[in-house]
Formats: structure tokens, C-alpha cells, sequence
């Protein structure tokens, strides 16, 4: 497998609930490759129980965290690394820079995160641009919570053409 593969993520519609789905998961879960490590998102609240978090555990599936429009995913450990989804809500559609205020959502993910992170082998954040209506910012933002440093998202574009990954800023 190419090892720059962090994830494939399993995203399942907010129609998806555990009644009337668990058994398609349970049946779902054994076919899927063992050698690529996959995380699972959940739209729908009713699969945030102990059953599916042993399940998913038993497989090495990671719950992805994520604070969506659909649900806030609570931070529940399955694996050995943790896949975080910032996606927010669709309503905001002009992304020319900030346009909500998300810092308290990003203070208590980066405390779930900091929280577990001595216990994973990786993490992976993601945001978009209905999180707070300016992806890169967002990222900056959860970069300083974390204590890193900003992105100069200028450039990426120049130094990407280069071989520079966004790992080494």
C-alpha cells in the first residue's frame, strides 16, 4: 500500500441509523480491508453507544470525530489513530475569510484531541470552508491552539510544484 495513505473514511448519509443498519455494518465491517486502515463517520446520533464503539474497536475502525450540521460525534477512542472532520454548516457559502466564530468548538476538539493524542499513532484534522467560512483560517486557528505554527497558504502553491508537503510547514 502507498504509505502516504493515512485513511479511507467511511461516510455514512444521516439517514443511516443504527436500527435497521447495524446489521448491514456488522455484515459490512469483516469485507472491508484489514491492511488499510479505514475510519467511520456516523451522521446520525443513534450510533454513538457502547456496541458500535466495540465493534468498530475490534476491526481497528476509526469513529471519526466530527461537528457537522447532522451531529457533534463524541471523542470515543476505536483505534490507533484519530480522524477528525471540521465540516460545520452549508449555510455559509461566502468564503472570502471568516464568517462564523468557531474557536470555542475548536478549543473543546483540540482539548478532546490533546486529550488522547499520547495514545494514537496518528491524528488527522480536516476542515472545509462551511466550518467557519474560511477553511485555511480555520486551520491556522487549530494550528495555534495546538501550538504550531501558521500555514503561509501563499505558498503552498509554489512550494508544493517543488515536492514540499504540507507537513514540513
Amino acid at each position: 500500500m502507498n504509505n502516504k495513505l493515512g485513511s479511507l473514511l467511511l461516510q455514512m448519509p444521516p439517514s443511516f441509523k443504527y436500527d435497521g443498519g447495524m446489521d448491514a455494518l456488522q455484515s459490512f465491517i469483516p469485507e472491508i480491508n484489514p491492511d488499510i486502515r479505514h475510519a467511520i463517520e456516523f451522521r446520525h446520533k443513534s450510533w454513538f453507544r457502547r456496541d458500535v464503539y466495540d465493534l468498530l474497536e475490534k476491526h481497528d475502525i476509526c469513529l471519526c470525530w466530527s461537528l457537522t450540521q447532522y451531529v457533534e460525534t463524541p471523542p470515543e477512542l476505536t483505534s490507533n489513530f484519530i480522524y477528525v472532520r471540521m465540516v460545520g454548516d452549508r449555510s455559509i457559502t461566502k468564503f472570502t475569510g471568516k464568517q462564523k466564530d468557531r474557536s470555542e468548538e475548536m478549543k473543546e476538539m483540540h482539548s478532546a484531541l490533546d486529550g488522547a493524542i499520547d495514545t494514537v499513532d496518528d491524528a488527522f484534522v480536516f476542515f472545509n470552508n462551511h466550518f467557519a467560512g474560511f477553511g485555511p483560517e480555520s486551520v491556522n486557528e487549530f494550528r495555534r491552539l495546538a501550538g504550531m505554527m501558521e500555514v503561509d497558504w501563499t505558498k503552498i502553491g509554489s512550494q508544493a510544484s517543488q515536492g514540499t508537503t504540507l507537513d514540513e510547514f
